[in-house]
């Protein structure tokens, strides 16, 4: 539950700004094309943190690098809701997403390093449904702040704003100091203590467990003392005076050796090929679901100040796009611009959506097959998006977007999963960290797009959404086996 918690405050923070764009058009006179710079600010961020926060976390921990990344996070949402111009407001939001991407990445390992093999798949799909429970606080939260005006804390002349998505911005900071206290108390994974070669420490931790679980006192608990053991390629196993085992670090020189000799695993066949695809479909994922998905509320909003501009007309969402532009929509109404209740209404249903599919996952990633599970989703969310250029209403946009959303949602989680099977064990956290970068580099370059064609070429980036996600999914037919032996019943 504390690490669920903690993963729906990652959601909660990484989708902050979809509420943002329509709410902070006026103060800052955002363009689409600076609302796509908007929301690729905080990926560049989290393409540069992915990589101190792992680097952090294995040298000091998975746990207080959690505990920094949501400290973090939180004083860049505070800072952020204060500044008053657009270039300082995206600098705090690239600090915002340097520090939500090390307790996204890290929260995942930190949770698994306490699951047993059989059980870590299925705990760990089952951290998606808190995802999206993050995704439906959201809108409520901004409900309840964006359009209250007791929450515009200064005038509208005054030279310091401090309007109510200012205030909503820095509420969304709230939950991450919130989870850091729920952390608190737990211990660092035992499993990075073995592998720091702490292994008194690691002891420590599995006697605390062990009285938790079974009532008993630390003298009960079976083992008394631990070696650290990580195989030839960490430690050294040599014996002391007594014949005792003992564990010395690697040299410099054996260390840099093991380094090299895992990135050369890597590029030689047939883990290049697996590495090259595996970071194609997690680029064009999050090329779609995370452009679509900061960009929901913005569209929703479209399609509301269309049907008042022209009722009982029937359009789609190009069609909507091109004919309600944000000059004309400023030069028909006063700033600050008020976004309709159907918004956070459409953008909660969107979120609800996610739910049975999640749960869905969980329970039937293992009899499906992660393989089959995850051709199915690629190919369908493509089909999904497609889709987008045919809807007609505002309505059939929220069905098709709720259809959307709930299948992507949880697709990167399953190739995660596919990842840690196909390659080993000692390159699979470095096929892992490079395939996310894509993923990141991805969204960015969604965003971006979007933002330039979306008043007047939308069709453009829907065709992208729709071919690399079903390219992907026929793609990922081409994928091995488990590289790992069978998961003991």
């Amino acid at each position: 539950m504390s690490c669920g918690a903690v993963y729906a405050v990652c959601a909660l923070s990484t989708t902050t700004l979809s509420f943002v764009l329509p709410a902070a058009e006026c103060d800052f006179h955002l363009s689409s094309s600076d609302k796509g710079r908007l929301t690729a600010t905080p990926l560049i961020g989290m393409c540069v943190g992915s990589y101190f926060w792992g680097n952090l976390a294995d040298a000091r921990g998975r746990r207080k690098a959690i505990i920094g990344a949501l400290l973090l996070d939180a004083l860049a949402a505070f800072l952020s809701s204060l500044m008053q111009s657009f270039p300082a407001f995206l600098a705090c939001r690239f600090f915002s997403g340097f520090g939500i991407i090390g307790a996204t990445g890290l929260i995942f390992p930190y949770f698994g390093d306490f699951l047993s093999l059989r059980h870590r798949d299925v705990m760990l799909c089952r951290l998606e449904v808190f995802w999206t429970f993050g995704t439906i606080l959201l809108p409520g939260i901004a409900w309840l702040i964006i359009q209250d005006p007791r929450f515009n804390l200064t005038s509208e002349t005054a030279d310091f704003q401090y309007t109510s998505w200012r205030v909503f911005v820095a509420a969304c900071g709230v939950p991450s100091l919130f989870v850091v206290l729920l952390l608190m108390p737990f211990p660092e994974s035992p499993r990075y203590l073995l592998y720091a070669n702490k292994t008194e420490q690691a002891l420590q931790v599995l006697q605390k467990i062990f009285v938790v679980n079974t009532k008993l006192t630390e003298k009960d608990f079976p083992v008394e003392s631990m070696l650290a053991c990580d195989g030839e390629e960490e430690e050294v196993v040599t014996a002391d005076t007594n014949g005792n085992e003992t564990k010395t670090p690697m040299t410099w020189n054996q260390r840099w050796h093991s380094f090299w000799s895992r990135k050369k695993m890597l590029v030689t066949p047939p883990y290049i090929g697996m590495l090259v695809l595996c970071c194609f479909v997690d680029f064009g994922l999050m090329f779609s679901y995370y452009t679509l998905m900061m960009w929901f509320p913005d569209l929703f909003e479209r399609f509301s100040q269309f049907s008042s501009l022209y009722p009982e007309v029937s359009a789609g969402v190009c069609e909507v796009s091109a004919n309600v532009t944000r000059s004309e929509l400023l030069g028909k109404q006063e700033c600050p611009q008020v976004i309709d209740d159907k918004v956070y209404i459409h953008t909660l249903i969107v979120a609800l959506s996610c739910i049975p599919t999640a749960l869905w996952v969980g329970l039937t990633i293992n009899m499906v097959g992660k393989k089959l599970m995850l051709v199915m989703m690629l190919i369908s969310s493509g089909l999904a998006a497609l889709g987008l250029n045919l809807v007609r209403s505002s309505l059939e946009n929220l069905i098709l977007s709720c259809v959307f959303e709930a299948i992507v949602s949880c697709t990167e989680a399953v190739l995660f999963c596919v990842i840690c099977e196909i390659f080993p064990t000692k390159v699979a956290a470095t096929a892992m960290a490079v395939t996310v970068m894509c993923g990141r580099v991805g969204a960015i370059v969604g965003n971006v797009v979007f933002g330039a064609l979306v008043d007047q070429h939308c069709i453009v980036p829907i065709y992208m959404f729709g071919s690399l996600l079903i390219t992907s999914g026929l793609l990922c037919t081409i994928l091995p086996k488990s590289t790992r032996p069978e998961r003991p019943h």
